[in-house]
């Protein structure tokens, strides 16, 4: 009678199988292999090897590398959180401790207190984790599920409560997908996971971040936040300990309009966090050796993309989404008339777009787009005529969108909306199920449309077919950053869920209007563009065109002013969001002080070279119009205009090969030359594509610039040739943007 096999025995078995598995092509694709001490998931050459006691996950890219290593598991592993409120407004609070483990989770509870009112409405005021961290430990059992493999996983939580733990071949081959929930969620509040981080790691992304091109080092909360703004402008310095050049007021330096919770670390591999609750984000910050991410629910869902930097920005942008290609039109001149609030009358603001049309007329001013912001102020027959005299100029109208309805009568909405939507149930609720009324950042009652529910949906398409038909051929589409987390949604989620998410419901209800529009009305091609967002799977990256990034100040701060540009733009660019429309001279002067002749010319500047070219205006001074300085800046201002026009067959080009392959329109330094250390320390610097090098001023008073030239020679426009790899000093008086061309190429025709 024979024995059977040995424990030893089928775990070699095993362990070659599992080697065999990974090496045949055929069985990489997408496939899973379970053995006695570990098993391998792989898909398309990326895979995740799991150990089993100690747990540890580790991920692998297609040469076998491993590019992302999971911390292991320690059995009696835990961390007290002392449950003290921690400031996210004005001076931030110290960071709570943590508990650096694989899959560590919470029992206790995450709170979150916000801005209740006005221009801070729905932004973070304090959050408080309290309770105990424990960590998982190791794997009890393991089982092939489909492709992947599910894991049951012992954790240091003395009550024996256990983690199931999914991991499967990703969304897109090439990427692998962790899910992890407890068996037992009572009192589960969040839920973590902890990584190496090797000496010098950059963490490149996060989306509309000013403060660096690389987070390595940060400490944050992901969280869409509206009206953070320069410091010094306000009268107060910044909190001891953070740099007063990027602090931003009132949420801190890491404070954005549009969040992407995903990053790549480049040359080895790209990081989704596929959850909208406030994520925790540790980048080598308070321990130089890891990393961690932590989403306040119940279960934590993230993606790896292994691979070099190209590789896991087309594969996560894939996912998340990428900008939709815009129509021609939308990437020439434009110009905005926005509504002076709190003071302009319906009267005062018709009397500024006819002036508009005399002015754009008698100075030669060729635009492309005008946008009408106070639309719903303008009775129709004469909103009308306007946009019948705009056509017949060649000048496409446009007119704007908010995510909430309101009381306020600043004629960027339609007050009677606010009823309506009331009466009808399309807005989110309280906990009673009465409608959520807020103040608005215009002072007046509002409440947030529910795009969860169908019958606000299909009222909201209405609204914007509305617009369409009566000729208006794009919008911009505002806000989306007032959800509170007490919030009500008719699917049954709260708002401490909705908050980041809604971005996402809110274009794509949008995207969805509008297509059906066009599908209608084949010759018509409308363009938007955006403010909030958030990334997922999709993220909200999948329905928009392009996206501002919120309400700049008039300065030439690196926080919030002009040099803060850059790094929003080439932050949000590798996250599939390329399509970075400024408002030219800024938004927000009080009390800054109005946009002087200088900052109009150099934001200007700025703007030729990068995707779109659109001036909008501030709340006290208005629209800034180029000729109400001087004939000076007139003349400048026409001749930038020329330059990106000169750019836009490139744009288009370099747009609609980015939305086949996630490379974006503009690139960061870093991307385009990923061994040059010190192309990569450049943050006020991009490419418009592979051959074009852009260097806008930023400084005041700045009469030169100095800019790093990566390897090879370079042609000014000036034709003035240089060599680099170098850093030089070019001459740079006011009206003259330095750029540079590739010797041997022609990007610009």
């Amino acid at each position: 009678m024979r024995s059977g096999p040995t424990r030893a025995h089928r775990a070699a078995v095993a362990a070659l199988l599992i080697a065999c598995a990974l090496a045949l092509p055929g069985l990489a694709d997408a496939r899973s292999a379970v053995g006695a001490r570990s098993a391998v998931v792989s898909s398309a050459g990326a895979s995740a090897r799991i150990a089993y006691d100690p747990l540890q996950i580790s991920f692998e890219d297609a040469r076998g590398r491993t590019v992302l290593r999971g911390l292991t598991g320690r059995a009696g592993a835990s961390t007290e959180l002392p449950g003290l409120p921690r400031s996210q407004f004005g001076a931030p609070g110290p960071v709570p401790p943590t508990l650096y483990a694989p899959l560590s989770l919470l029992v206790g509870s995450v709170g979150i207190d916000q801005f209740p009112t006005f221009q801070w409405n729905g932004n973070l005021d304090s959050v408080t984790e309290a309770g105990t961290e424990y960590g998982a430990v190791a794997v009890e059992r393991a089982r092939v599920r489909g492709p992947g493999v599910r894991l049951i996983v012992s954790t240091s939580d003395p009550s024996g409560r256990s983690l199931i733990v999914d991991v499967m071949p990703g969304p897109l081959a090439g990427t692998i997908a962790v899910a992890a929930r407890p068996d037992d969620p009572s009192g589960v509040a969040a839920i973590s996971d902890s990584f190496r981080s090797p000496a010098g790691e950059a963490f490149r992304g996060f989306g509309g971040r000013h403060d660096s091109l690389d987070q390595g080092g940060s400490e944050f909360y992901n969280w869409t936040q509206q009206e953070n703004l320069s410091a010094p402008g306000l009268g107060g310095p910044a909190p001891p300990g953070v740099d007063p050049d990027t602090y931003l007021f009132p949420n801190g330096e890491h404070a954005a309009y549009y969040v992407q919770s995903s990053f790549v670390s480049p040359g080895r591999y790209g990081f989704l966090l596929d959850r909208d609750e406030l994520s925790h984000w540790r980048l080598a910050s308070d321990r130089a050796d890891a990393w961690q991410v932590q989403s306040a629910s119940r279960r934590l869902e993230y993606v790896v993309a292994p691979g070099g930097s190209r590789t896991a920005i087309r594969r996560l942008t894939a996912i998340s989404g990428r900008h939709r290609v815009p129509p021609r039109w939308a990437l020439g001149p434009a110009l905005d008339r926005l509504v002076e609030f709190p003071s302009q009358s319906a009267e005062d603001y018709a009397a500024a777009v006819r002036d508009d049309l005399r002015q754009l007329r008698a100075t030669g001013t060729a635009i492309d787009s005008y946008r009408i912001e106070g639309w719903q102020f303008l009775p129709r027959p004469f909103l009308r005529r306007v946009i019948a005299e705009l056509r017949n100029r060649g000048i496409r109208p446009v007119v704007y969108f908010r995510s909430f309805v309101g009381e306020d009568e600043i004629g960027t909405d339609d007050p009677g909306a606010f009823g309506e939507a009331i009466d009808r149930g399309f807005v989110a609720t309280d906990g009673d199920g009465d409608p959520y009324v807020f103040d608005s950042n215009f002072s007046a009652p509002a409440a947030q449309i529910d795009f969860t529910d169908p019958a606000a949906v299909r009222w909201w398409k209405r609204r914007v077919r509305d617009a369409l038909r009566l000729g208006a051929e794009g919008f911009m589409q505002d806000f989306g950053e007032q959800v509170q987390v007490d919030m009500h949604f008719a699917d049954g989620s709260t708002g401490a869920t909705m908050h980041n998410r809604l971005p996402v419901l809110f274009h794509r209800a949008t995207y969805e209007a509008v297509r059906s529009f066009e599908r209608r009305h084949p010759r018509r091609h409308i363009y938007w563009f955006t403010r909030s967002g958030y990334s997922g799977t999709p993220g909200s990256a999948r329905y928009e065109m392009a996206n501002f990034p919120g309400d700049e100040t008039t300065d030439w701060s690196r926080s919030a002013g002009l040099a803060s540009l850059a790094p929003d733009m080439l932050n949000r660019a590798i996250g599939g969001a390329w399509g970075f429309t400024t408002d030219i001279g800024g938004f927000y002067d009080v009390p800054y002080g109005p946009t002087d002749k200088e900052l109009f010319v150099r934001w200007a500047e700025w703007a030729a070279l990068s995707p779109f070219f659109r001036i909008h205006g501030s709340v006290d001074a208005g629209t800034h119009t180029p000729w109400s300085y001087d004939r000076g800046t007139l003349r400048i201002y026409k001749r930038l205009a020329r330059l990106h026009r000169r750019a836009e067959p490139l744009i288009l080009r370099l747009w609609r090969r980015a939305h086949r392959t996630g490379v974006p329109v503009v690139r960061p330094l870093w991307l385009q030359y990923p061994s040059d250390p010190r192309a990569a320390a450049q943050e006020q610097q991009w490419m418009l594509g592979p051959h074009l090098l852009v260097a806008p001023v930023v400084e005041e008073g700045a009469g030169s610039r100095s800019v790093y030239l990566p390897r090879g020679c370079w042609r000014a426009a000036d034709g003035r040739r240089y060599r680099g790899a170098a850093t030089v000093t070019v001459p740079a008086p006011l009206g003259r943007l330095p750029w540079f061309k590739r010797c041997g190429t022609r990007p610009l025709g």
